[in-house]
C-alpha cells in the first residue's frame, strides 16, 4: 500500500474532483491498493507533505500507521465500519487529524476518496468537556462528603479546644489532645481543597489591592521557603482593585510558592510580581478564552526544574502529582485553579524567563474607590463577657452540643433547636428575647437561609451567624445577599466566638 503509483491521467480524473481541487477541503484519492493517486493543495497543507511522494503510511506517526492502513483496507474491502480514522501526523506529531474514507462507485477511476479535517479545535473542546465533567464529578464527591465530614470535624475540633482550655501544656494529656486537633485540621484542609477545586466553597469577596494581600502573607512565604530560596516581591504601580476572597487569594499565593519550593530541591529563587494589563493588550497575550477587559496580573516565577511538556496539560487536574507517594495529595494546583476560576479569573502556566516555571493569574481590574474606607478594627479575641440570648439551630447533635457549650462559656443564654421548623417555633415562643440567631445552612426541611428570611420578617434587625461546611450554589449566593456573618465549618471555638461578637456589634 506504500508503493508510488505512476502519474495519474488527468483525463481519468472526474470533472467533479477537478472542481474540488480549488476548494479549501482537503481531498485525496487512492487506488485499489491504497496508493495515493492525487491530492489537492488543501490536503497537502493539512498533512504537511505530498502523500503521492511518500505513501500512505508516511502520513502518520509509527504508532498510528497500522490503524491507518487497516482502516483504508477495510473500506476497500467494503467494510464501512471505520468511516473515520484519527491519526497523529508524522510531520507534526502533536497534531491529530481526522480522515474520512468513502468507497468510490465503480468506473470513477479510483477506489477511495479521502477527506481530511483539521480537528484541533474539536479536540480542544472535547478536552474541555472532559475537564468540566471531571470537575463535576469531583464537585459531587466533595459535596457529598463535605457536609457530614465537616460536621464531624467541627465536633472533634470543638471538643479538642474545650479540653485544652482546662489543661496546662505540661498536662500528660495535653500533647495527645493537641495532636488530635492538628490531624483534624489536616483533614479539614483536604476537604477545603476538594471544594476549592470543584468551585463549591462559599467565598466572601472583598474589594482589595493584590499587593496588600501579597505583603500580608510575605512573612509566611519567607518562612516556607527558608534561607536557601530568596523571595523577591515586585509590586506594580497604580494598580486597580480586584474583588476576591482575601483568604482564598492568600491560599492561592501560598500554594504556588510551596509548589515552587518543591521544584527547587537544590535551591533557587522565587519572584512574585504584579502588573496591570490594559484591555487593548489582552489579545496580544494569546489567551483566546480571556474576554477583552482590564486585568491585574499576579506572576509567580521560580528557577526550578520546570514542567515537562507531556504533563503541562495535567497539572491542574485533581490528585495529579509528580511527587512520591506520601509527599503530596495532588490538590495544591487544582485548588489554585478552582479558586481562581470561581473568582472569575484565569490562570496560565509557562516557562520562566531563564528556566523554571511561571504561573500567571489574571483577575478583572476594578477602579479604586474615591475614598477607600478604613478597614474595621478586629474585634477583641476574648476576655469580655457578652450578654443576651442565642437561638441555636443545628441538626447535628454533636455540633449542637459543642457550639452550645462554647456560647454559654461566653456568658450567653442559649435556646437550642434541632432544625429550621423547631427554630421558628422557638423564635415565635421566645419573641424579642432572642438577641442573635446562630444557624446551620444545610438542614432538612427549612434550611438556614430560609430560616433567616422568615426570622427577619418577624424581627428585621435580628443579627445572625450562618454556619456551613458545604452549601449548594443557590444557598451560597443567598448567604452572600443576606449580609450576615458566615462561618465555615469546621471552625475553632475562638472563630465561633469571634463571629458571634462581630454579628452582635454590627
Amino acid at each position: 500500500m506504500d508503493s508510488i503509483a505512476p502519474p495519474f491521467s488527468e483525463r481519468a480524473l472526474p470533472a467533479t474532483l477537478r472542481m474540488l481541487q480549488g476548494l479549501p477541503l482537503g481531498l485525496a484519492i487512492l487506488d485499489s491498493s491504497g496508493t495515493f493517486l492525487r491530492s489537492n493543495d488543501a490536503f497537502r497543507e493539512t498533512v504537511g507533505c505530498d502523500p503521492t511522494s511518500f505513501g500512505l503510511a508516511a502520513l502518520a506517526i509509527e504508532e498510528d500507521r497500522a490503524h491507518l492502513l487497516a482502516s483504508v483496507r477495510a473500506v476497500i474491502d467494503g467494510q464501512f465500519n471505520p468511516p473515520e480514522c484519527r491519526v497523529r501526523l508524522a510531520a507534526r506529531p502533536d497534531e491529530t487529524i481526522s480522515l474520512n474514507l468513502a468507497l468510490a462507485p465503480p468506473g470513477w477511476g479510483f477506489a477511495v476518496l479521502v477527506a481530511v479535517r483539521d480537528i484541533r479545535e474539536q479536540l480542544k473542546l472535547e478536552r474541555q468537556v472532559a475537564q468540566v465533567t471531571k470537575m463535576q464529578a469531583v464537585g459531587q464527591l466533595a459535596g457529598g462528603i463535605a457536609h457530614d465530614f465537616n460536621n464531624i470535624l467541627t465536633a472533634v475540633l470543638g471538643l479538642c479546644d474545650q479540653l485544652l482550655e482546662g489543661r496546662a501544656p505540661d498536662d500528660p494529656d495535653y500533647d495527645d489532645i493537641d495532636q488530635i486537633r492538628q490531624n483534624g485540621n489536616r483533614a479539614a484542609d483536604l476537604v477545603r481543597q476538594l471544594l476549592a477545586f470543584a468551585r463549591q466553597q462559599t467565598l466572601r469577596p472583598q474589594l482589595l489591592a493584590v499587593d496588600g494581600v501579597i505583603a500580608g502573607v510575605e512573612p509566611l512565604l519567607r518562612r516556607l521557603l527558608g534561607s536557601a530560596i530568596p523571595l523577591t516581591i515586585a509590586p506594580g504601580r497604580d494598580l486597580g482593585m480586584v474583588r476576591v476572597d482575601p483568604g482564598q487569594l492568600e491560599q492561592v499565593i501560598v500554594n504556588l510558592v510551596v509548589n515552587a519550593r518543591d521544584a527547587m530541591p537544590d535551591g533557587g529563587s522565587v519572584t512574585i510580581a504584579s502588573h496591570g494589563v490594559a484591555a487593548a493588550d489582552v489579545r496580544a497575550l494569546g489567551h483566546e478564552i480571556m474576554p477583552v477587559a482590564d486585568y491585574i496580573a499576579i506572576v509567580v516565577t521560580d528557577t526550578g526544574t520546570g514542567i515537562a511538556p507531556e504533563i503541562s496539560a495535567k497539572i491542574f487536574e485533581p490528585v495529579f502529582t509528580t511527587k512520591a507517594i506520601g509527599q503530596g495529595t495532588g490538590l495544591g494546583l487544582s485548588t489554585v485553579y478552582g479558586i481562581v476560576k470561581q473568582t472569575g479569573g484565569f490562570i496560565f502556566v509557562g516557562a520562566g524567563a531563564e528556566r523554571g516555571t511561571s504561573f500567571t493569574i489574571y483577575f478583572p481590574a476594578l477602579p479604586r474607590p474615591a475614598e477607600a474606607a478604613e478597614p474595621a478594627a478586629p474585634a477583641p479575641s476574648g476576655g469580655e463577657v457578652l450578654t443576651g440570648t442565642v437561638l441555636l439551630v443545628e441538626d447535628d447533635r454533636a455540633v449542637r452540643l459543642v457550639v452550645e457549650r462554647a456560647l454559654k462559656s461566653l456568658g450567653l443564654a442559649v435556646v437550642s433547636a434541632v432544625d429550621g421548623v423547631a427554630g421558628l417555633e422557638a423564635l415565635d415562643s421566645a419573641g424579642a428575647s432572642i438577641d442573635i440567631l446562630v444557624s446551620d445552612v444545610v438542614m432538612p426541611g427549612i434550611d438556614g437561609v430560609a430560616l433567616l428570611e422568615a426570622a427577619r420578617q418577624r424581627f428585621p434587625s435580628l443579627p445572625a451567624v450562618l454556619m456551613s461546611g458545604y452549601a449548594e450554589p443557590p444557598q451560597r449566593r443567598a448567604v452572600g445577599r443576606t449580609g450576615v456573618v458566615f462561618l465555615a465549618k469546621p471552625f475553632a471555638i475562638r472563630d465561633l466566638l469571634e463571629a458571634v461578637r462581630s454579628a452582635m456589634v454590627r
